[in-house]
């Protein structure tokens, strides 16, 4: 069984896509995941806004709960946690953080007003920034979310429009792991092109 590091930013739709795509190639591989936390938040701090400062400020409160959910109950409620919100802000858009953490709370039998009182929780920052500096030691600072660690290599990405689903999710991640795991290896990208947005109909 091979364990993969899943640094994300639960603000991002890019981001779950790829959740996603590792949900399906865990089952046509042998794969775990541990999931962990990256705030775009703090990996902007200092730099030009550029039109998303607002929104990755409002995802610390999400940041905040998905760190209490790990440390009172565990990785696996933590990731259910994260899909949860993903599908409670990419498919039913909706954008009232704190509301959508008191609904996560009661779909997964969590006390609310602990949780909601965790999303508005400053003592829970050292925890998601010491989660966000151990991704940045591994990649570098000129990356995003997600970050993935597998095997003693670990890499920004894949920013997928689409996760595929069966063999291809496994196809996929062997050749991700392939490429990564080269010494000399450290970038491969492409334009998206104008219009073109992350899909999650399957």
């Amino acid at each position: 069984m091979t364990n993969v590091q899943f640094w994300f930013d639960p603000v991002c739709p890019w981001t779950y896509v790829t959740y996603r795509w590792l949900a399906e190639a865990r089952q046509v591989r042998d794969l775990t995941v541990t999931p962990r936390l990256l705030s775009l938040y703090l990996l902007n701090l200092g730099r030009p806004d550029t039109g998303h400062r607002e929104i990755h400020a409002a995802s610390r409160d999400l940041e905040r709960f998905l760190a209490w959910v790990r440390d009172g109950y565990g990785n696996d409620l933590m990731e259910r946690a994260y899909d949860a919100i993903s599908v409670g802000l990419f498919i039913a858009e909706r954008g009232d953080f704190l509301e959508l953490v008191r609904d996560v709370a009661k779909e997964l039998d969590l006390p609310v007003d602990e949780a909601t009182a965790a999303a508005c929780d400053q003592s829970w920052d050292p925890a998601i920034a010491s989660d966000h500096q151990e991704a940045l030691a591994l990649v570098g600072v000129d990356v995003g979310s997600p970050v993935i660690a597998v095997a003693g290599t670990a890499f920004f990405g894949p920013v997928l429009s689409r996760a595929p689903a069966g063999e291809a999710a496994g196809r996929l991640w062997d050749g991700c792991l392939a490429l990564a795991s080269h010494p000399d290896f450290f970038e491969l990208k492409r334009s998206r092109g104008s219009g073109v947005g992350p899909v999650f109909d399957g």
